[in-house]
């Protein structure tokens, strides 16, 4: 289809070039020589796709007719039309004014064919785009009406500026659709049920999907009862129509829906005060039989105030609202009193859990709107993938925190993964996802020490199975049975709860015990850590010691004795019960301790900060950057966390340096600076006494020595000087140049890259200030700096 363009000059030259342009490049072209003759068109025949408005013009000039068209649009309830001012005039105040006032661009005349279409076809392009993301962003897919947030914001509009029916749609019994003929039928029943709604309110409504199969629809001038009663017949008699032609007359599900009302302005303009009054009236109408409507009242109200319903109507009431397949999204007021709640739950219950924050940044190139549109699509893409059971929320504009609830922590991994993947997959390449987490392990149910244990038996014999099946069950074990190593990997892969202990046959046809224990041990995560005893006849030495050799905890011998086999079974279950125990408790310990650690490292930081009023925050940034280097370098994210640690302390001999020359604002005397110059001995000083990392005593030592040489305090040179301190330095120097000193203002980003080139192979380690130098060019709005 053509695009419409609208080209608005007094000039007829000007109009006649304009269209003799657009329509021979397949453009439909009306033409006005006014502001006020185009705003009346526009006003009777709709909006076109751009408008080439020119600025001086008698009467009515650009700036006052882009005026009235945005004035137009506001109440027509329009997006708003790129508009292109038209001028000869290169005023730069001009042109500012016309970006100000959300012009699209500038186009000058006399115009350069070339340069008008393609100016056109850029802001075309970028005006569709943008239509697109809106419309992603504000319409719910399946029903075409408006999603939740949209919702709220052009309702609560609507109860502002129109009188009307602000209606609550709840679906009756809708559940049983998607339980008896599937969630394939549900979508084609909630689309039935859109357009039957869609067509029972007046024109100029507005309609809403808020949830799983409730809807809100603001009917417009509808002030009536009578109306309101017409509506509900309408849309009742509708989706009773629509559900027998979708699923046959013979159906049997008594579907309709349940409507509760409140008239606009009557009761205030406020939506979401209105829409939970309007909430109460459908909580009646679902109590009295559903299937029809009513309407908030006052009197009335205070009336049921004082009715009780029975545990049977509540029940009913709340189980009517179908609870979507989904992942939970809440807002952040929300979702505080419940994550809390949860919290509180799993560890009463013993129920594992996992916090996972997700930041989204946006691949370069990409703009900020597309970005910002991504990151609302990913937390739909989070919603739909995540069980019903999980909940997240969105924090700031570009993270996800989601709460992963009962989960193992052999399956996180899994589950983060997958999430990524599956959206890489779907070709939405423009945002880079990286994700932090944490997992929240009950003791109790880190071991399963309340289940019940699970024991796999393994044997090609079934006589064996048999045998060894009722013993263990007769002790209160939970017995698998199989019959060769095959059928054993078959079971793990499939299985969501692995077992406890895995008794295997050695001599098997096929995959025999030590071809499978090998195997075992080869895969990833937690079935790699399951222990194994070895069934076996052969008494053989050899045989034995090769099983201990491949990692097996026990054996015993068939036949097997009733109480030996119980006995072995139940204390090897406990011994690695108790194992996994210590092993937890001794990781929750290593992390308090770890943590305690670094708030102690980051306050003794910050006290050496205060001590220099000029580079307050200096020890932490240098710590930053010394990390973004090791990151950049390949290191281990252990190793970086080791490097910010280091480099949070390398100034602590500071403490020793008087105030008076840390902060005199001139210029140090040989014998200052020369006091200023003992920081680096005296923070090793200091620092030797950890003696289980040596490596904070030379960071201290070593953090001013330079590559050539010719640094201080030991003039060491090249690999001679401890990696992290070569780091810290180039970290430490950045800051300095990038930060205001008592005798100097920070360095523009310019002068520091050419500082950092010249100090290649001289004061820095030519690895790292390459590094750091990518990192200056990539900050393009000078962020990294004190």
């Amino acid at each position: 289809m053509a695009k419409w363009i609208i080209v608005v000059d007094d000039d007829t030259a000007n109009l006649k070039m304009a269209g003799h342009i657009l329509s021979k490049n397949n453009m439909r072209v009306t033409a006005f020589k006014s502001g006020r003759s185009f705003l009346d068109y526009v006003d009777d025949n709709g909006m076109p796709d751009l408008v080439l408005l020119d600025i001086k013009m008698p009467v009515m000039d650009g700036f006052e007719t882009l005026g009235e068209l945005r004035k137009l649009e506001e109440q027509k309830g329009l997006m708003k039309t790129p508009v292109v001012f038209l001028t000869a005039d290169e005023d730069v105040d001009t042109e500012t004014r016309g970006f100000e006032v959300g012009v699209s661009d500038f186009i000058r005349k006399p115009f350069n064919p070339d340069v008008l279409l393609r100016r056109i076809d850029n802001i075309m392009s970028n005006s569709q785009e943008m239509h697109d993301l809106k419309s992603e962003a504000t319409i719910d897919k399946l029903t075409g009406f408006l999603n939740k947030g949209a919702t709220g914001v052009e309702l609560s509009k609507m109860c502002s500026e129109k009188s009307g029916c602000l209606m609550m749609i709840d679906l009756d019994s809708f559940k049983l659709v998607n339980d008896i003929y599937g969630h394939e039928m549900g979508d084609r029943v909630l689309i039935a049920c859109a357009e039957t709604i869609r067509n029972a309110v007046p024109e100029g409504s507005k309609c809403g999907r808020i949830g799983g199969d409730e809807f809100v629809a603001f009917a417009a001038g509808v002030t009536y009862e009578s109306d309101v009663s017409a509506i509900s017949r309408a849309i009742n008699d509708g989706i009773t129509k629509r559900a027998k032609e979708l699923m046959g007359d013979d159906m049997g599900i008594p579907i309709g829906a349940s409507i509760g009302g409140i008239f606009v302005p009557r009761y205030g303009n406020d939506y979401n005060s209105l829409l939970k009054l309007a909430d109460k009236s459908l909580y009646i109408v679902k109590k009295n039989g559903k299937h029809g409507f009513g309407l908030y009242d006052e009197d009335v109200e205070e009336e049921n105030d004082s009715l009780t319903p029975d545990i049977h109507a509540l029940s009913e009431i709340l189980g009517e609202r179908s609870i979507q397949d989904v992942a939970l999204q809440l807002d952040k007021d929300s979702f505080s009193p419940v994550y809390r709640y949860v919290i509180r739950y799993i560890l009463r219950h013993h129920i594992n859990a996992c916090k996972v924050l997700l930041t989204l940044a946006p691949v370069s190139g990409v703009r900020d709107s597309v970005f910002y549109s991504s990151i609302d699509e990913f937390g739909n893409h989070i919603r739909s993938s995540l069980r019903k059971s999980d909940i997240f929320m969105r924090n700031g504009k570009n993270q996800y925190f989601v709460f992963l609830t009962d989960i193992r922590a052999d399956s996180i991994d899994k589950v983060i993964t997958h999430l990524v993947e599956d959206w890489d997959l779907a070709g939405a390449a423009n945002i880079n996802i990286t994700h932090e987490k944490e997992f929240i392990g009950n003791r109790q149910e880190l071991v399963s020490a309340n289940k019940i244990k699970k024991v796999v038996v393994v044997d090609d014999d079934a006589i064996n199975l048999q045998v060894a099946g009722k013993i263990l069950s007769s002790g209160g074990l939970r017995v698998a049975a199989l019959k060769s190593g095959e059928a054993l990997f078959d079971y793990l892969a499939k299985e969501s709860e692995l077992p406890n202990l895995i008794l295997l046959d050695v001599k098997m046809p096929g995959m025999g015990g030590f071809d499978c224990i090998r195997k075992l041990h080869s895969l990833e995560g937690a079935a790699s850590k399951i222990p194994v005893i070895f069934l076996t006849a052969d008494e053989s030495e050899g045989t034995e010691k090769e099983g201990l050799k491949l990692g097996a905890m026990d054996f015993i011998r068939k036949p097997f004795v009733p109480e030996v086999l119980l006995l072995r079974v139940k204390n090897l279950i406990e011994l690695v019960t108790l194992q996994n125990r210590l092993y937890f408790e001794v990781e929750q310990k290593t992390r308090e301790n770890k943590d305690l650690f670094m708030q102690i490292v980051t306050s003794l930081a910050a006290a050496i900060d205060t001590k220099d009023v000029y580079t307050k925050g200096h020890s932490s940034r240098v710590a930053e950057y010394a990390r973004m280097i090791a990151k950049r370098a390949g290191y281990t994210d252990v190793r970086q966390d080791e490097i910010y640690v280091l480099a949070l302390l390398h100034d602590v001999g500071k403490i020793g340096i008087p105030d008076g020359i840390l902060n005199k604002p001139g210029t140090l005397t040989p014998e200052e600076y020369e006091f200023i110059k003992a920081h680096s001995a005296m923070g090793a000083s200091i620092l030797k006494n950890i003696e289980n990392d040596p490596k904070f005593e030379s960071c201290a030592m070593y953090h001013h020595e330079r590559y050539d040489g010719t640094g201080y305090p030991k003039g060491i040179k090249g690999t001679e000087i401890p990696e992290e301190a070569r780091i810290i330095a180039v970290a430490d120097a950045y800051d300095a140049m990038s930060s205001d000193r008592s005798y100097r203002a920070h360095l523009t980003q310019e002068a520091i890259k050419r500082e950092l080139e010249i100090g290649m192979g001289t004061q820095f380690d030519p690895k790292f200030a390459e590094i750091m130098l990518t990192i200056v060019e990539e900050d393009k709005e000078y962020r990294l700096r004190g």
